[in-house]
């Protein structure tokens, strides 16, 4: 696990950076995918007020809305790492938004996908790659995460 300004940033999960949009995916299984918000990204957003998870059965194109989010200073879209269906969502987040703040990593995740083309898994970005684009953000912005 790396450590950058408090951000923590798992070194084996797969990063989707668009912008300073940041979201990781965890592997599970050959096929599935477990997809939520980074630290930097909840950290960027504040306090997460409502989220609005797409339902499952949905197909989603890479970089297109599995989620939207909304906070005190941010609304938005939370982009897919890979084109897949959703085969389950986090109906816990829905209920208690909070969650994203407080374990953006564990129980704060937001979907799971079965991937259509695993040559996207390639195409994120993971360990001191990931780290290093991850510190850029942080960098630029000036940031020091912190949970809720």
């Amino acid at each position: 696990m790396a450590n950058v300004s408090n951000c923590e940033i798992p070194e084996d999960l797969y990063y989707f950076i668009e912008g300073k949009n940041t979201v990781w995916a965890k592997m599970e299984g050959s096929d599935t995918i477990i997809v939520g918000i980074t630290d930097v990204a909840q950290t960027m957003a504040g306090k997460v007020v409502k989220v609005r998870i797409k339902k499952k059965g949905m197909k989603i194109e890479r970089g297109k809305p599995v989620s939207t989010m909304e906070s005190g200073k941010w609304a938005g879209p939370v982009p897919s790492p890979v084109t897949g269906e959703i085969l389950e969502s986090n109906t816990e987040v829905e209920k208690s938004p909070v969650l994203v703040n407080q374990d953006p990593y564990g129980k704060g995740w937001l979907v799971k996908m079965k991937v259509n083309n695993p040559e996207e898994i390639k195409q994120l970005l993971t360990g001191s790659d990931a780290v290093a684009k991850m510190s850029e953000i942080i960098n630029g912005e000036k940031l020091q995460c912190k949970r809720l």
